[in-house]
């Protein structure tokens, strides 16, 4: 079937929409794991509509969402102030989609969040298996995520027009590769870890019966450490050095066999996801990633 070259979007509109969809997600990611309000032990899905960390959190997810949607324009304005005027429009539905319907997003997101946790919690203490009680599901999150995913398209699809042309910095294309390469360091770094301990907390119970003591939180900040220069070694074409990386992390040895295999599996599973995003993240910023995505969506959304 043949191509209707003038009902079709070009791949720089559909960069336009790429670049400004990116500037939503990072404005969630951050949200969401850089800009937490919950204090450190605090459950943040306990306490549902009662919390008093919920509002916060919302207004400040909409507030970001809403600069990282107007970041050009703000620059623009910025630059000359007499272009106000002009991008009031821009401003107003931004106001209306990006802070106003993002705040109301998270506010009830995450205040079903915790009816939701509660039930499972309810089914898995209904099933065999006794030490189940204090595992915390991971369906919820995951749920909650989609959801935030789904509202930021709704916010993309509502604001794609007044994407600023042309760009007060470089090309979308160039914003893209940036964009791309925060993400990912953001990436392997909150939702990486949450990942990885989601993974091996079945095993945890067993660790934590061994009387073998440890700096707090030193696993975790490894994992951290470790992702960020997986990630780093791909990006920048120094595959040896991860397997130098590797060698390395395999010197050191555990008397005791269950904590050993343990932090085998922890490692397996940091490594692989570190590998899995920093390869993607490098595909997509110098192995023309970018330009192919947004050709291949230019043809599939064909216009009437």
């Amino acid at each position: 079937m043949g191509v209707r070259k003038n009902n079709y979007l070009s791949p720089m509109e559909i960069s336009h929409g790429i670049e400004l969809f990116l500037r939503l997600f990072l404005a969630y990611l951050l949200v969401e794991f850089v800009l937490q309000p919950y204090p450190r032990g605090i459950d943040r899905f306990r306490d549902g509509w009662r919390s008093r960390y919920l509002v916060y959190h919302a207004f400040v997810a909409g507030g970001l969402t809403f600069l990282f949607a107007n970041l050009w324009n703000i620059v623009f304005v910025l630059k000359d102030p007499s272009s106000l005027p002009g991008l009031l429009p821009g401003f107003r539905d931004a106001l209306l989609y990006a802070f106003v319907l993002v705040a109301v997003a998270h506010f009830v997101i995450d205040g079903v969040l915790p009816n939701l946790m509660a039930g499972l919690r309810e089914r898995m203490n209904r099933g065999e298996d006794p030490d189940a009680t204090g595992i915390i599901p991971e369906e919820p999150v995951l749920m909650g995520f989609l959801a935030h995913l789904a509202v930021l398209f709704i916010v993309l699809v509502q604001l794609s027009p007044q994407t600023p042309v042309p760009y007060p910095f470089g090309s979308p294309i160039e914003l893209i590769r940036i964009w791309i390469v925060i993400i990912a360091f953001l990436l392997v770094l909150h939702p990486g870890g949450m990942l990885v301990g989601s993974i091996i907390r079945s095993w945890r119970k067993d660790i934590d019966t061994l009387e073998e003591g440890g700096l707090d939180h030193a696993g975790r900040l490894i994992g951290y450490v470790e992702r960020v220069m997986i990630v780093t070694f791909i990006l920048v074409n120094e595959y040896t050095a991860i397997g130098f990386l590797i060698a390395a992390k395999g010197l050191f040895r555990i008397n005791d066999s269950k904590r050993s295999e343990y932090i085998i599996v922890g490692t397996m599973v940091s490594f692989a996801i570190a590998v899995l995003i920093g390869a993607a993240a490098g595909y997509l910023v110098y192995q023309g990633g970018i330009e192919q995505f947004a050709l291949y969506l230019s043809e599939l959304l064909l216009g009437p």
